[in-house]
């Protein structure tokens, strides 16, 4: 049974005969006269009908299969409080965690068919993410809506590190992430059927113009501010960047406790906050790396003054060459069609060098010329972001290195491939992906494990390949045949070795 408070907007006029349809359900009713604002109260067991002077009646949860049958005929009666896009797909984009002093930014983007709207709204109910609850409440609902994927459901989350949120303008990087979002979640979507709804945070002219672009393709946008209160699409977006949040808030929250506190929500209205902030400013340690030094808050506590200034985010969009950037903006940038220009030699690479640098940390190179190509890792995360590791990888340890002293997948999705898992089901292998999970767990890298092989009796190499081409990701190598293989079949690779 659904555990879940539902309201709905009945009219004046329809009042009475939904009353009279739940009392012939055998409801009771309850005495309500020192409530001015409530007109009646019936009950089902333990299942809970309010009406309210406007208009507003609002049910507890369902308790039985009677009470759910009645859920679906209140809606016949109910002027819906979410508002209709008028097409048949629909796309919503939300985010969470802006403004609070720990942790990432988590930016969601769904989309699903508006044949399956009245499911999602009776999973999400009420649920309000501006409230503060639990972990283990939003990823029960999150199990929820999850089933829905088998309907048409999906969505993409991107996460913004805080130490990017502290350096850049974080409304330029906001554009970028959406605009991957949206070229992704919709490749394979019929674009005159489609519209996009997000929540205001005043979008600057990059993503404005790519949203004029779909515009003329037939696309509905809307831009409206409190947008996951009117629209379904950016309520269900906000709910799953919510339950991301509070996933890596639960994993800072375990490690980096001090005098028995905890560092809360990251909310400054929080008392365990404000009291963790405060303990650890006494311990003279410094900042961990989940908070966000350019707040007022912890410039405060720092004795600083002032606003810190901040750039513009090192996305160096000419190091994508001009083909590769047509397609992403089109939504048509996979691994196969990636290409990186070299700033020095102007050669284009579908691969490039890995090397670690004097001070252990990992850098681009050419692989014509070798020079470093600057600001590669960032560039790279912003117009694909996602990396799948083959066993020699996993084996030499090299993603815990970087993570650990230079970090330059910080912030990556980790693809790990069944192959890879079952090659590395040793001492080694096991030892470097319990340091990965560990480091996801609290939110600097995103680790998927692949559930399928594409091929279990396929060679190795030929898996990974297949598995790049699937998932869109870029095959991290430190094998000669793996990196040779993957240069013949025009899948963009970085390398540790030639």
């Amino acid at each position: 049974m659904s555990s879940t408070g539902k309201k709905w907007s009945i009219s004046s006029e329809h009042q009475n005969k939904v009353k009279e349809m739940i009392l012939s359900k055998g409801a009771i009713e309850e005495d309500v006269s020192k409530n001015k604002y409530q007109v009646w109260r019936l009950k089902i067991g333990k299942s809970i009908f309010d009406l309210f002077t406007n208009g507003t009646l609002y049910n507890n949860q369902a308790t039985s299969e009677e009470v759910i049958e009645l859920r679906e005929k209140l809606s016949e009666f109910s002027e819906s409080n979410l508002l209709s896009t008028g097409k048949s797909v629909l796309i919503g984009l939300d985010e969470t965690g802006k403004g609070e002093v720990f942790g990432h930014e988590v930016l969601c983007g769904v989309i699903f068919p508006s044949s399956i709207s009245n499911e999602l709204e009776e999973i999400i109910g009420l649920a309000d993410t501006k409230s503060r609850k639990t972990f283990e409440y939003w990823d029960n609902l999150f199990s929820k809506i999850d089933f829905l994927r088998g309907k048409g459901l999906d969505f993409i989350i991107q996460t913004i590190p805080p130490w990017h949120i502290d350096k850049f303008h974080i409304n330029k990087i906001m554009d970028i992430v959406y605009k991957k979002i949206i070229s992704e979640i919709s490749r394979n979507t019929p674009l005159d059927q489609t519209s996009i709804v997000i929540d205001n945070y005043q979008i600057e002219d990059n993503l404005n113009s790519f949203l004029n672009s779909l515009s003329r393709k037939g696309v509905k946008t809307i831009i409206e501010e409190k947008a996951d209160d009117k629209y379904l699409e950016a309520k269900l977006a906000s709910i799953l960047a919510k339950r991301e949040r509070e996933k890596i808030m639960k994993g800072i929250n375990e490690r980096f406790k001090i005098d028995g506190l905890v560092a809360g929500s990251g909310n400054v209205t929080d008392p365990n906050t404000v009291k963790w902030l405060s303990a650890w400013k006494q311990s003279n340690q410094p900042w961990p790396w989940f908070v966000k030094q350019s707040f007022s808050t912890i410039r405060k506590l720092d004795g600083k003054i002032g606003k810190v200034k901040k750039i513009d985010p090192p996305i160096k969009h000419e190091l994508i060459s001009s083909e590769a950037r047509s397609l992403f903006d089109e939504g048509k940038l996979s691994t196969e069609s990636l290409r990186v220009s070299c700033p020095h030699c102007g050669f284009e690479l579908k691969a490039v060098l890995l090397t670690f640098s004097d001070s252990k940390n990992l850098e681009g190179r050419c692989t014509k010329c070798k020079k470093v190509i600057q600001d590669l890792n960032t560039t790279l995360f912003y117009y694909n972001g996602v990396v799948l590791p083959d066993t020699s990888i996993i084996l030499a340890g090299i993603l815990s290195k970087d993570l650990q002293q230079g970090k330059f997948f910080e912030n990556f999705t980790i693809l790990l491939n069944p192959r890879v898992m079952e090659e590395s089901d040793n001492q080694g292998g096991r030892a470097e992906l319990g340091r990965m999970g560990d480091i996801a767990s609290y939110g600097r890298i995103r680790m998927i494990k692949l559930q399928d092989f594409e091929n279990y009796e396929s060679k190795p190499d030929d898996e990974i390949i297949a598995s790049a081409k699937k998932n869109n990701a870029i095959i991290l190598t430190a094998d000669m045949g793996q990196y040779a293989k993957g240069l013949g079949m025009d899948i963009f690779s970085l390398s540790l070795k030639f």
